[in-house]
């Protein structure tokens, strides 16, 4: 390792009050959206193999093990999503030019819906399960906007709920399902909202001149880990739920991108581009 990498290695350990970020991956590939299943069993996220192919994937987090979730998958597959509870795993799939089906499969049984998406350029975008299973959300274009749905688990009982006011995306519930975290545009800029999960109730939680996205909620509801470009780059920061006490996790020059949660709620996976590679590191966060 070289002087200059390994002083920005240790500068953005010192965020992390000393503890120095585990890499999880080596293939140095494009990666998005990561998020743990079956409490820490494994970790599922996107791997773009080629400019053609996003696959799904999964690491057993005890042997670090990486398999590829869907062998022969049909088509390019991203966005992963899992129910709380175990019982639902959702992701999306293209289905030819630039449409995106929606998939919400039953883990048990296995029996699953395909949401086909409408003619022409339409798809679907950031499935979120709700912790119960009773119901689920996702993105999509409407009205010239993109608008946050709501379906239960069939796909049925469609039901928009951010009245496609500019771009709303990013939906997360929080752990206890009472509220849902997204990302909208509607005062001019990519901030961080709360709803409650019928849409009701619309609040803006942070307010800077550039980018807050991608919101988290930590395991215990109190806290929200997000992607900001607020200080020029794209940034782990955490905040209180209600927004507040907004903090800086990690500082690089490069790309830090897609927190999740490990459900110990003191560690972070995100995507970390360093020298031009893009991998999945663990971070250890201070109290």
């Amino acid at each position: 390792m070289n002087c200059f990498k390994s002083l920005l290695l240790g500068l953005w350990c010192m965020t992390l009050q000393g503890a120095e970020p585990i890499q999880l991956t080596d293939d140095g590939r494009m990666k998005f959206t990561p998020v743990f299943v079956d409490g820490d069993l494994s970790l599922s996220y996107v791997d773009f193999e080629n400019p053609k192919v996003f696959r799904l994937k999964s690491i057993d987090w005890k042997t670090r093990e990486v398999r590829v979730i869907h062998e022969a998958a049909p088509a390019p597959e991203f966005d992963p999503a899992y129910s709380a509870d175990g019982n639902y795993f959702s992701f999306l799939r293209a289905t030819g030019g630039l449409q995106v089906s929606l998939v919400i499969r039953h883990r048990k049984s296995k029996e699953e819906v395909v949401i086909a998406p409408e003619s022409g350029f339409s798809g679907y975008r950031t499935p979120a399960i709700a912790p119960d299973s009773s119901e689920m959300l996702f993105s999509f274009a409407n009205n010239f906007g993109q608008d946050i749905f709501r379906v239960d688990m069939k796909g049925g009982g469609r039901t928009a709920l951010t009245g496609a006011k500019g771009i709303n995306v990013w939906p997360s519930y929080s752990p206890d399902g009472t509220k849902v975290l997204f990302t909208s545009t509607r005062d001019g800029n990519y901030e961080l909202y709360e709803m409650k999960p019928d849409g009701s109730d619309i609040k803006r939680l942070t307010d800077s001149p550039y980018q807050d996205l991608r919101g988290q909620y930590s395991p215990d509801g109190k806290r929200i880990a997000f992607v900001s470009h607020r200080d020029g780059n794209a940034e782990i920061y955490l905040c209180n739920a209600d927004g507040t006490n907004v903090r800086r996790i990690t500082n690089h020059e490069e790309r830090d991108d897609y927190p999740t949660w490990h459900p110990d709620g003191k560690h972070l996976v995100c995507v970390a581009e360093r020298e031009g590679s893009h991998d999945l590191y663990l971070l250890t966060l201070g109290d």
